[in-house]
């Protein structure tokens, strides 16, 4: 047995869930939501702006999730089991890329944070009477 509901989808108390999909349909072409609100008005249906607009947003994000994701334009050799133009193997793991910081600099993150907060004054009203004892 297979249920079939008379009423569309969501609250019962939705007075413009019915006309859902006129509301995505007039946006569509351009109409306003208050001249959308008052073709509503001109049926009977008493609601707010805000009630349209609701509506039509509830529209757009049904449509958006029903509609699949377009499929990518260039395919990936590596799900495809093509070797990659660089010459790489197919199936080789990625490299990482090199540490940026500098052959020089062999401290820790936390040792240059430390450092940072060291030297660094956060507070701007201690900072701003360091800058007038420096400035006199």
């Amino acid at each position: 047995m297979k249920l079939d509901p008379k009423e569309p989808p969501g609250r019962s108390t939705r007075k413009a869930r019915r006309f859902a999909a006129e509301i995505s349909a007039l946006r569509a072409q351009g109409y306003t939501f208050e001249a959308i609100r008052q073709a509503l008005a001109e049926v009977g249906v008493q609601v707010s702006n805000a009630t349209v607009q609701r509506e039509a947003a509830r529209a757009t994000r049904l449509r958006s999730q029903a509609m699949p994701l377009a499929p990518c334009s260039r395919p990936d050799p590596v799900l495809q089991g093509a070797a990659p133009p660089n010459g790489v193997p197919a199936g080789t793991p990625p490299q990482r890329l090199p540490d940026t910081r500098t052959a020089s600099d062999l401290r820790s993150a936390r040792e240059i944070a430390e450092a940072f907060t060291k030297t660094h004054i956060s507070n701007p009203l201690v900072r701003a009477r360091v800058n007038a004892k420096d400035v006199t």
